[in-house]
């Protein structure tokens, strides 16, 4: 039906500078105790992250395929796109390294740069999808991070998400599926290695056709 894998490494990413400086505003961070002490110098570190980013996908459609994932069979009958995202490594050890105040805010601008990064694959899933006279359903994901006390996006919270258990099981058979190395992506005991990133599934539907009028 279409191309089966796809790789896509170093894509650009929005940075949505103003958007993330007004939400981490909203949310109240202590911005003097990470001594960024104006909307200015928050935005110039939102810039600074950005600069640290080595984003990469890997995502492969499946068809009325059984994957071999142990006991657990994921969107076994049907069609859907399985998808791993990351920000590389970079990026996250660098926020590492940072005080603690300063570790918030880049946690939770990091969150907001992978909610884009998936964003940007969905959204080529949905072209992919419409090509082939299908629609691409909402992600249901497998595996997002949980990066220090920063808030998880709406679109990660809210989503539907695979039961813990479930995806500790099936994480690892689902990497090595979509061959994560390709983008340096890996799983050891449940541990998703570089850590900003994201696994998640996309269902396809067939579209309905209009009767005749």
């Amino acid at each position: 039906m279409t191309e089966s894998m796809r790789k896509i490494k170093r894509f650009k990413i929005s940075t949505r500078q103003k958007e993330i400086t007004r939400k981490v505003l909203r949310l109240g961070l202590d911005l003097p105790a990470a001594q960024l002490n104006s909307e200015i110098e928050l935005a110039a570190f939102v810039l600074e992250l950005a600069g640290k980013l080595d984003p990469g996908t890997v995502y492969e459609f499946n068809e009325n395929a059984l994957w071999d994932l142990g006991d657990q069979a994921v969107a076994a009958q049907g069609m859907f796109s399985a998808c791993a995202v990351t920000l590389g490594q970079n990026v996250t050890d660098y926020a590492d390294t940072l005080p603690p105040a300063k570790q918030l805010i880049a946690q939770t601008v990091l969150f907001e740069f992978l909610r884009t990064a998936v964003l940007f694959v969905a959204d080529l899933i949905k072209e992919q999808a419409e090509k082939e006279e299908c629609e691409a359903l909402e992600p249901q994901f497998v595996y997002v991070p949980k990066l220090g006390l920063a808030p998880e996006p709406k679109l990660f919270k809210d989503s539907p998400r695979t039961e813990e258990e479930t995806a500790r099981k099936i994480l690892p058979k689902l990497l090595e599926r979509l061959q994560s190395g390709k983008i340096d992506v890996s799983c050891q005991d449940g541990s998703v290695r570089p850590q900003a990133t994201a696994v998640f599934i996309v269902p396809w539907q067939k579209k309905k056709r209009r009767g005749k009028k």
